[in-house]
């Protein structure tokens, strides 16, 4: 068990994490190549050691003595972004254009478990749970005046991993289930005005949480499932505040106080249902995520999203096959000047200055995304799987014109590959 627990440390520090976005706002939406697979399913479906973060009570349905899983999930992102206003264009001409440059990001996911005895299960787990960020750093800098200053050479990235030990204890009938998490997160932005550059470098903090978890089999066939998460306050000292500042963002009102460092994770809670009918399993679930009272996210006017996602296995002998489907809707609220904001009356600074930072900086936006995926037995006590998730593309419009003197566009697609190796013994 000590030598399992050193290989997943070991891992988890080698291949790190990076800036990505992620379907439901900045969360990823799900953390193992099965979960993945089936639209990010796992409140009610059994997956292994990897339903640490999605459910721990059913880590409690653990088969062997042990089990060990790493996954890596290749993410990309693509995001475009252009302005309708000459103020914002290169070398003055009427629109501006151009394409994030924030590359491929590796996300792991690595989770054990370990059964203590016919009723306690002990899980541990590390992953790389949400992210988001852009890089226009590649527009013409040389172009940076009073009145002409592209898109701000903007270059934003938040990353978060999260250390979590689990003890589920179940039965047949019932179980729950209790992960602790610590949580690490970094954050850094950073752009150019004509007042000069922005931005201080990044900033890291670490905060706790937990994740509370239950199921009820009514049936041997059908398992339903419940989850609570809690928040997570976290604070990136220097970040915020300045580049909110820098934009006159709770400077040019006073009912607007100048805004905080604190970024929170927020608080979700979820149901879920799966159902094994011979060798298909079908699972949903439904889980609201709490972006509007979170610290940071409702000071840039985030609202709730409640998150939908079926999924559908075939299993047989050596292999599965599944596919799965995942909505939520945008929880980037469109804050134009035509409304009040945070408050405020009509054409104020504000509402500009959020729907600047939200599309170009953090465009969290995408929808629907469509997943598939399938694994194989390699051996009795080793299995090899992978996903493919896609997000396409949307578009939406909003004004900045306080801020640029016109409308900005933003497009996001995404795309995701997880492979997985899973060893029981």
């Amino acid at each position: 068990m000590k030598k399992t627990i050193k290989l997943a440390v070991v891992a988890a520090l080698a291949l790190g994490t990076t800036s990505a976005f992620a379907t439901n706002g900045d969360n990823m939406i799900g953390f193992g190549a099965e979960s993945r697979a089936l639209g990010g399913t796992g409140i009610a479906n059994f997956m292994g050691s990897g339903n640490a973060l999605t459910n721990p009570a059913l880590l409690a349905k653990t088969k062997s003595d042990n089990e060990f899983a790493f996954a890596g999930t290749i993410f990309k992102a693509d995001v475009k972004a252009s302005t309708t206003d000459g103020s914002v264009a290169s070398g003055g001409t009427a629109g501006y254009s151009a394409t994030s440059d924030e590359g491929m990001s590796m996300i792991p996911a690595i989770s054990l478990s370990h059964r203590i005895n016919d009723k306690l299960v002990f899980g541990l787990g590390m992953y790389g749970t949400a992210g988001m960020g852009t890089d226009w750093r590649h527009t013409d800098a040389s172009t940076i005046t009073a009145t002409n200053v592209d898109l701000y050479n903007m270059r934003s990235s938040l990353m978060l991993m999260q250390f979590a030990p689990s003890l589920a204890y179940g039965t047949d009938t019932f179980g729950i289930g209790l992960t602790g998490i610590m949580q690490y997160g970094a954050l850094s932005i950073d752009y150019d005005n004509a007042g000069g550059h922005i931005g201080n470098g990044m900033s890291n903090d670490f905060g706790y949480g937990f994740v509370l978890g239950g199921y009820f089999n009514p049936m041997e066939s059908l398992t339903i499932g419940g989850v609570y998460k809690s928040a997570i306050d976290m604070e990136y000292k220097g970040q915020i505040s300045a580049a909110a500042a820098a934009f006159g963002y709770g400077g040019s009102s006073t009912a607007l106080a100048a805004k905080s460092d604190h970024l929170e994770q927020p608080a979700e809670y979820g149901i879920g249902v799966a159902f094994d009918m011979g060798s298909m399993t079908y699972t949903t679930d439904i889980k609201e995520i709490r972006w509007g009272d979170a610290k940071g996210y409702k000071d840039f006017n985030w609202e709730n999203q409640t998150v939908y996602a079926l999924g559908v296995k075939h299993t047989s002998d050596s292999y599965w096959l599944g596919a799965g489907f995942n909505y939520g809707k945008n929880p980037v609220k469109n804050n134009t000047n035509t409304a009040s904001v945070n408050g405020l009356g009509t054409g104020n600074t504000d509402g500009d200055t959020i729907n600047m930072f939200n599309y170009v900086m953090f465009p969290a936006t995408t929808e629907t995304t469509y997943t598939i995926g399938g694994g194989y037995s390699i051996t009795k006590g080793m299995a090899l799987d992978l996903a493919y998730t896609y997000a396409p593309e949307v578009s939406d419009t909003v004004s900045v014109t306080t801020v640029s003197a016109g409308d900005l566009t933003t497009k996001h697609s995404q795309q995701a590959l997880t492979i997985a190796l899973k060893f029981n013994y």
